[in-house]
């Protein structure tokens, strides 16, 4: 934006003959008079720079949301949060010469709100506290409320919450808010994320993927831009872990040319030894990308099919920053 304005004229007096004195007097006057309008002109110019606005960052897309059946309770609303913003330059403005002219969209860069705050080159983060944040399920078809309340004594930052009662109500949350089609004990991934958006640790979605590749960059990538663990479906649906953690090339709240090389994960089966997919791992364990298709393969559930699921990676995704609920 540029002001325009207008010179200021000059006056012009006739002179009577003889008043050399005069006229001197009024040519220095005019003079300054001239030099004041330029230096009006150039304050004019310099004057108040176009207000600059933060960009948000786009948001992380949920795939396949499944919805909840008209019996059964009703997808509770997700808390209200800020998205990450990010800031822009302001460009110089144009001066009165030159006509204006179209600039390009400022590029969004990542808030300093992040934590880590962004940086270049090799990228590691990792949620986990190590004061007992992870719970094991206390009965073995129990891994989805072990991994919420897993997932919600690393967001509360407290002290963590390690009681079988709260396993407990967990579990019938997580029932509650599956479909119609959950046969027998255990609980749907949807109740997993339908449980911790209602209990106000912000919104969580089922997002489902065609490549294991695919599906670990987007939890890196919304463990990254939220400050939220993800929740992994292992084991073909049988089983529930968190991811905590990653390494990966390069930060990706800079760009999106990352590779994972490792997750960190809390294996809620953990101490036990599955006689079908062997050990389990003690907390904060970091898994090379190489590892992971022993644990993490397509979702098939026996005697029950889920169209948009079936044959895909699924993840427990947070789709909007939040700082978590305290205690």
């Amino acid at each position: 934006m540029h002001h325009r304005y207008a010179s200021p004229r000059r006056r012009t007096r006739r002179r009577s003959p003889g008043s050399l004195f005069v006229g001197v007097l009024l040519l220095v006057v005019l003079a300054g008079c001239a030099a004041y309008g330029a230096s009006g002109a150039v304050q004019l110019v310099a004057q108040s720079l176009p207000d600059v606005t933060a960009s948000p960052v786009a948001p992380i897309t949920a795939v396949v949301p499944t919805a909840a059946p008209a019996s059964h309770a009703s997808r509770p609303s997700s808390t209200t949060v800020p998205t990450v913003a990010a800031t822009t330059e302001p460009t110089a403005a144009p001066t009165p010469s030159s006509p204006p002219r179209a600039s390009a969209a400022p590029t969004p860069r990542p808030t300093s709100r992040l934590h880590p705050a962004p940086h270049t080159g090799p990228f590691r983060m990792d949620l986990y506290r190590r004061h007992n944040a992870m719970v094991s399920e206390f009965e073995n078809y129990w891994c989805v409320p072990a991994a919420m309340q897993t997932m919600m004594n690393t967001m509360d930052g407290g002290r963590p919450d390690r009681s079988y009662a709260t396993q407990k109500l967990l579990y019938g949350l997580a029932r509650r808010l599956s479909t119609d089609k959950l046969d027998g004990k255990g609980a749907e991934p949807i109740g997993w994320a339908r449980g911790l958006t209602s209990l106000g640790y912000g919104k969580y979605v089922v997002t489902a993927y065609r490549t294991r590749w695919d599906a670990i960059r987007a939890a890196a990538k919304a463990l990254r831009m939220t400050g939220r663990p993800v929740g992994i479906i292992a084991w073909r649906g049988a089983h529930s872990w968190v991811m905590s953690g990653f390494k990966s090339t390069a930060d990706p709240a800079l760009t999106d040319r990352y590779r994972v090389t490792h997750v960190a994960i809390e294996d809620v089966w953990y101490p036990r030894v599955s006689s079908i997919w062997g050990h389990s791992t003690p907390p904060d364990t970091w898994i090379p990308f190489e590892r992971l298709p022993q644990d993490f393969l397509p979702y098939r559930r026996p005697g029950v099919r889920y169209p948009g699921l079936d044959g895909r990676f699924l993840l427990v995704l947070p789709v909007t920053r939040t700082g978590g609920r305290s205690r």
